[in-house]
């Protein structure tokens, strides 16, 4: 993952690490005079102290010190959040392998071997810093990312909210006009917040004929049999002035929201059997025609929720349309103060609005869906359109796909399409229609919302590149199985595995090649060594762990196990000879390798937290590492252990007992050739 910790602003920030002057006073004057901006520390506590104050861009860091060696002062810096990912690069006479598969283990980012080229030295410096450069770029673009995502998803819920609310108003005012009488009406009413918007009950209350209390009248109580005890105390109970949630809404004659009715909310009558089922939000709301309240209606939800001042102004909408049913009188106004809001809504909609005939022309368009086509008004969008399927489409197969789903369910939503604008300019539009049809159930026209969804389109694109641009370069660092367990696998991954071959190649000679190369010559040529090797271990199916300086580690039979790990190996070991021998004349350069190799169990798994690493443990990789060390020049040298696995298969020269480190003497065998 990622650090979200933001990068050291000035990027050429040095601390040099060494107990040595002289090394301090040359290092800091040959990177000085580059342009670096240089601090010195002559001991690791210092050093510690100093990156805690004020954190360096890089840190380059001696082993061998007195009280506090290279590497503790490495793993201090790796456990404080402050330091942690500050790249260090180790300068160190040791130039034993080991050392340098230490250094890397304890966060070391790279090696330099003493004494040490003023050209390697910059090189170097500067490929850690460009790094870090550029892992500060990736950062901020994911961010950036993150951050616009956020604000498109947030822009796709309002949305949605909005079309919701639209269509809930439009059914709802449809509704109320095709009632006969206002008991039906309050029906509903009372249906629709339940089924559409989500509220658990809903009763209306209308005043007697003296208007001393409110009684009940109609009632929605959804599907919970728990609603049935309740019900049955409501068409009993009666409500004064300024009791209770109806007896307050009829004083008061505005709406009124309770986030949870079961928290000291007053005169509450309800109060046991409200608990018992577990309701929390109530809303109350009147009905009224002039100053008279010819009704309450009540909700109750089981969930608390806070106040919603869209969902208050499309009720007292509806109540309006209501109230006009009782007051025949007032019945043409009141329908026509409800077409001109719903115009207003659609007009100034920010979603297309439209109707269409199933052949494909338009029958109703708002400014908004003129716009969204690039057209200048409503009217030359239906003049210029006449066939949907083949001046809009891109793909004509997709309208038929629209057509068939509307047929099958009366009802496409989110359907995505490209579409051509009037300029001929291509974007993405998500629609939510309907079919409507007559009272026989023939398909009279579609109705529905348009919304351009090309930005979020492209913002998903983004998205999928960048976890595309991810995963390959996890892929890069470990392992596929590896990596995909990373993926879903929070704890530290570590195996053992019984049977591997572990293979160690160090490049003879190859402090004396760098003397006569420049650093860029030398990474050029190592880089044609070291990729020749990772095609032989892709070609032999076996795992690349990591290359230290001008080493190479590979090992078969993890992380997915094989019988034949050591012949694998061992074609590659001798495919390694045959590459370097053949460079080697190419190139007039005199190119030899040591190759070691032994098998045995290993335990292996994932270490680092910003930057993640596989490697491999255990006596099996150190005595690898030994026979590498302890070979010749163009040899390969195995154990006797992964001996006795290829002795029928392969040639073989007897070495002899042979001083290990660590182990003693050992017998060892040259690895010759195939049988």
């Amino acid at each position: 993952m990622m650090n979200d910790h933001p990068l050291p602003v000035t990027p050429k920030d040095i601390l040099i690490v060494d107990d040595m002057p002289d090394n301090l006073r040359l290092l800091s004057t040959m990177l000085t005079s580059h342009g670096y901006q240089v601090r010195k520390a002559i001991n690791g506590q210092l050093a510690l102290q100093g990156a805690q104050m004020s954190p360096p861009s890089l840190i380059l860091l001696d082993i061998n010190m007195p009280q506090m060696n290279g590497y503790e002062v490495c793993e201090n810096l790796k456990k404080n959040e402050i330091t942690k990912d500050i790249p260090i690069v180790f300068i160190s006479a040791l130039d034993d392998v080991l050392e340098k598969v230490k250094a890397f283990q304890v966060g070391g980012v790279d090696y330099i071997t003493k004494p040490f080229q003023i050209e390697e030295v910059l090189a170097r410096v500067e490929s850690q810093l460009s790094l870090r450069s550029l892992q500060s770029k990736l950062q901020q673009q994911a961010r950036e990312l993150q951050e616009r995502n956020a604000l498109l998803e947030q822009e796709i819920t309002e949305r949605k909210r909005a079309e919701e609310e639209i269509r809930f108003l439009l059914e709802t005012t449809r509704a109320i006009g095709e009632s006969v009488d206002f008991n039906s009406a309050l029906e509903v009413i009372l249906h629709q917040v339940g089924e559409t918007i989500g509220w658990d009950l809903g009763e209306a209350w209308i005043p007697n004929a003296e208007g001393t209390f409110l009684k009940s009248s109609r009632g929605w109580y959804g599907k919970d049999t728990s609603m049935a005890i309740f019900r049955q105390q409501s068409e009993n109970l009666t409500f004064a002035r300024n009791i209770g949630l109806p007896g307050r809404v009829w004083v008061s004659r505005q709406p009124e929201w309770v986030e949870d009715v079961s928290v000291g909310y007053p005169e509450f009558i309800r109060t046991k059997i409200a608990l018992e089922i577990g309701f929390k939000a109530g809303f109350g709301v009147p009905i009224l025609v002039g100053d008279e309240v010819l009704a309450v209606l009540v909700f109750f939800k089981l969930l608390s929720c806070p106040k919603d001042s869209r969902f208050i102004d499309i009720f007292n909408i509806i109540c309006t349309q209501l109230g006009s049913l009782i007051q025949r009188k007032q019945a043409e106004e009141s329908l026509k103060i409800a077409e001109e809001r719903y115009h207003s809504i659609v007009e100034n909609a920010m979603e297309g609005i439209f109707q269409s005939t199933p052949s494909g022309q338009f029958i109703s368009a708002n400014p908004a869906l003129a716009k969204l086509y690039g057209y200048d008004s409503p009217g030359e969008l239906m003049s210029s359109i006449q066939n949907i399927s083949e001046q809009l489409y891109i793909d004509a197969e997709r309208r038929r796909e629209f057509v068939v789903a509307m047929d099958a369910n009366n009802a496409v939503s989110g359907f995505e399409s490209r579409v051509k604008r009037k300029n001929g300019a291509v974007i993405w539009i998500s629609e939510n229609v309907r079919a409507v049809r007559d009272s026989r159930g023939k398909l009279m026209y579609y109705e529905g919302t348009v919304s351009d969804i090309t930005e979020r389109k492209l913002v998903q694109e983004a998205l999928s590149f960048q976890q595309d641009q991810t995963e390959k370069l996890l892929l890069n660092i470990l392992p596929k199985p590896i990596a995909e367990r990373l993926k879903v696998e929070q704890s530290t991954i570590a195996d053992s595995f019984e049977e591997v071959s572990v293979l160690f190649a160090d490049i003879v000679g190859f402090t004396e090649l760098s003397a006569r190369m420049s650093p860029t010559e030398l990474v050029k040529r190592l880089n044609v060594i070291f990729s020749q090797f990772d095609q032989l271990a892709e070609e032999y199916g076996v795992e690349k762990i990591k290359t230290i300086g001008d080493a190479y580690m590979v090992v078969g039979g993890l992380p997915t196990p094989r019988d034949d790990h050591a012949e694998a190996i061992a074609e590659m070991a001798l495919e390694m000879q045959a590459k370097i021998a053949k460079l080697s004349a190419q190139t007039g350069e005199d190119l030899a390798i040591r190759v070691g190799i032994n098998s045995g169990p290993v335990v292996a798994g994932v270490i680092g937290v910003s930057k993640f690493t596989y490697d491999l443990w255990g006596d099996t990789v150190n005595v690898a590492a030994r026979m590498e060390v302890t070979g010749l020049a163009g040899s390969i040298q195995v154990t006797d252990v992964t001996y006795e696995l290829l002795k029928d298969k392969y040639l073989f020269q007897n070495r002899g007992l042979t001083p290990i480190k660590g182990k003693g003497d050992m017998v060892t065998y040259w690895l010759q050739g195939r049988k």
